[in-house]
């Protein structure tokens, strides 16, 4: 369902493109995976590395997801994305009642917005390379940092941050499956799904072989936030997890 394409590709093509993390499984990147594979759009992707200008400039941001559809302006955000997705395949990821998805979109936001759970987990990343001399490398973790608001104070209440968000998932997951439905959005797995079993790679212990293509020295910097927050997540979210990469995400991760 997704192709990696040459740069020059990717420009002369009028579908869905996507620019993604091509250095480790981020989050962000991956969940937008998910959310075009259960949604069953055929997209194409190429990868940012770092310092690769030219992919940059046609992107017009220096950082991943990226989102291109026809000529419509590109988009970055979870919400952007997600709301793209849900009119290309009304009912695959969002609920078509519009109560229900306003709840869902805020969740989402909870998981993949500022300070949210993904944002809370690479604080974690930074904080460690910084001061333990885990996580992202220094020069890595001075230069995102910068980016995303980093400083020590930060680090007060953080795992209680990251407690209250993982009870919001799991009193969720418990309310769907005391209906009968294995899934957060319910009887099929939805851009919830993704974004939570997407969201917590960084909170469980990588291994090479989970993701072959990930740069080595990056795999202890998810090591960091699994150290922090591992034994925080509920067990049943890691069973969600599980069940999502087992069943529709795609697993090695492939990035």
């Amino acid at each position: 369902m997704i192709e990696f394409v040459p740069l020059a590709t990717a420009k002369e093509s009028k579908g869905v493109r996507l620019v993604l993390n091509g250095v480790v499984p981020s989050p962000w990147s991956e969940a937008v995976k998910g959310v075009f594979r259960i949604a069953e759009i055929p997209v194409i992707a190429v990868r940012a590395m770092p310092g690769d200008k030219e992919v940059s400039a046609w992107a017009g941001l220096d950082n991943a997801p990226v989102v291109f559809h026809g000529r419509e302006p590109a988009r970055s955000t979870a919400g952007a994305v997600v709301g793209l997705v849900a009119r290309l395949a009304p009912g695959k990821v969002l609920p078509l009642d519009q109560a229900a998805r306003v709840d869902a979109m805020g969740v989402i936001d909870m998981i993949a917005g500022e300070d949210g759970l993904g944002w809370n987990g690479r604080l974690a990343m930074i904080h460690a390379g910084l001061v333990d001399g885990i996580g992202f490398p220094p020069q890595v973790s001075s230069y995102l940092g910068k980016r995303y608001g980093y400083k020590p104070e930060a680090m007060e209440g953080l795992i209680e941050r990251v407690q209250a968000q993982f009870a919001v998932l799991q009193a969720r997951l418990e309310a769907q499956q005391a209906r009968g439905f294995a899934y957060l959005g319910g009887a099929q797995p939805s851009a919830l799904d993704v974004y939570t079993a997407t969201f917590l790679t960084p909170m469980v212990q990588l291994k090479q072989e989970d993701c072959p293509r990930m740069f080595a020295p990056m795999i202890s910097a998810f090591g960091a936030a699994a150290k922090m927050f591992g034994s925080l997540v509920p067990p049943a979210l890691l069973e969600l997890r599980a069940k999502m990469f087992a069943e529709h995400l795609e697993f090695p991760i492939a990035i």
